[in-house]
């Protein structure tokens, strides 16, 4: 009987966390205008606005054609520490990658690497010592697709290197 229970919970948590979306931390970088439009979809109708004062932060998963999905349908206000529901749509809250952002960190003066591929045998498309913005694109495992805030440099950087907050350098 106890087996049969251990083999259950198992293949119950395995069911769980397989088909869990992979998530990262990322704020807010727009500025074009007062406000960002959040969609319901991607490239969808705009079902609510962000305004850019206050350093809003997200947690998103699920990108797709270059936009993120906002989990837990809210956002922090990372200067309070508070968080904000989105209301207006009921097929979830979606950002484009062009304005969110996460800075690296680099306490060491290390030589940060963007990769290929999200492996640290694949090759060097860009290396770095600043501490610098990096739009994400995809996720793979702890490694994160990125684009260099000018758009000139794009790659797979390790989730370790990067930082969620814009008022601190997360040490």
């Amino acid at each position: 009987m106890k087996t049969n229970f251990f083999l259950l919970m198992l293949m119950l948590f395995a069911t769980t966390t397989a088909g869990r979306a992979q998530s990262i931390g990322a704020f807010l970088s727009d500025n074009d205008g007062p406000y960002t439009n959040v969609r319901n979809a991607p490239s969808g109708k705009i079902v609510a606005k962000i305004g850019h004062k206050n350093s809003p932060t997200f947690v998103l998963d699920r990108p797709k054609d270059g936009w993120w999905h906002i989990v837990g349908n809210s956002y922090e206000i990372a200067e309070e520490g508070t968080e904000v529901t989105l209301k207006g749509s009921k097929t979830g809250y979606w950002i484009h990658h062009s304005v969110v952002a996460i800075a690296t960190r680099n306490y060491g003066g290390e030589t940060l690497k963007l990769r290929k591929r999200p492996s640290s045998k694949s090759a060097v498309t860009w290396s770095f010592k600043e501490e610098t913005t990096l739009h994400p694109i995809e996720v793979s495992g702890t490694w994160v697709k990125v684009r260099t805030a000018d758009g000139k440099h794009t790659g797979w950087i390790e989730e370790e290197w990067l930082c969620d907050n814009p008022l601190t350098n997360c040490c």
